[in-house]
Parts: structure tokens; C-alpha cells; sequence
């Protein structure tokens, strides 16, 4: 066992739908600034759709849950590349998906998409903190 792996009574990866795919349930609650889980797999110098950012060239490879945690301009946890761990950023209740800001840790996806996310300050384009938007992106 890892230390802050993920564990199956806390969290379960479900089909959420067409459009965004599989996403991580919350199986009980979490309060703002709570230690969801620490992120595990293999470190990759290129990104995938499964990776996420952890340093320049460097690219954590889980395609089993947190590689599954979507998108949100408005996340309810965030990532600490340093620490390779997920914080609740605000309270989160069961049956909730975990949401992050991929703007926030990736300089470029691996695919960038219209953002559907729903979130009052949604920015309606996601492709990574150093890419550009095009101008037509949310429109």
C-alpha cells in the first residue's frame, strides 16, 4: 500500500456521459483543505490524456483515477505538483465528481476542448496555461 493512495471506499470512477467521459465520484465527504489522495503512477517526460503536470517535462501517468478527475473553472480540489497531492479547495459531498482546473497545472493538453463545465466564470476554452486561445474558442 501507498501512503494516501486513493482508497475504493472514498472514491470510485464512474461513466459520467458522452461528452466528458469517466469522472471520480466522492463517496463521503471532504472538507476545504482536506487531503483527498496523494497521486501515484508512472512519470513520462510527454503528456497524455491520462497524465498530469508535476514539473518542466515531466508528466505523471494515472490513467486509473487521477487521471480521471475533470475539468472545472470552478474545481472543487486542486492539485499540488510538488506534493503530487489533491486538496478539497472547498467543502465536497458525496456524489460529487472531483473537478480541477487543468489550466492551473498543465502548460499544454495533450487535447484542448470547449469547456462545458457550466461554472459562472466559465472561460469556455481549456488548452493550458501557456497556450493560445483561439478567438473563435467559446463562441
Amino acid at each position: 500500500m501507498i501512503p494516501d493512495e486513493p482508497q475504493a471506499e472514498d472514491f470510485r470512477v464512474i461513466d459520467v456521459d458522452d461528452h466528458r467521459g469517466q469522472g471520480v465520484e466522492v463517496l463521503r465527504g471532504y472538507r476545504a483543505g482536506e487531503l483527498l489522495f496523494r497521486m501515484n503512477g508512472v512519470l513520462r517526460d510527454y503528456v497524455t490524456q491520462f497524465t498530469l503536470q508535476v514539473g518542466p517535462n515531466q508528466h505523471l501517468d494515472d490513467p486509473y483515477v487521477a487521471g480521471k478527475v475533470l475539468h472545472s473553472c470552478d474545481p472543487n480540489c486542486r492539485l499540488d505538483p510538488s506534493t503530487r497531492r489533491y486538496l478539497a479547495v472547498r467543502d465536497i459531498e458525496p456524489g460529487e465528481l472531483l473537478t480541477m482546473d487543468y489550466d492551473l497545472t498543465e502548460d499544454y493538453l495533450f487535447k484542448a476542448f470547449e469547456c462545458r463545465c457550466g461554472a459562472d466564470r466559465c472561460r469556455g476554452y481549456v488548452a493550458g496555461r501557456l497556450a493560445e486561445v483561439p478567438a473563435t474558442a467559446g463562441v
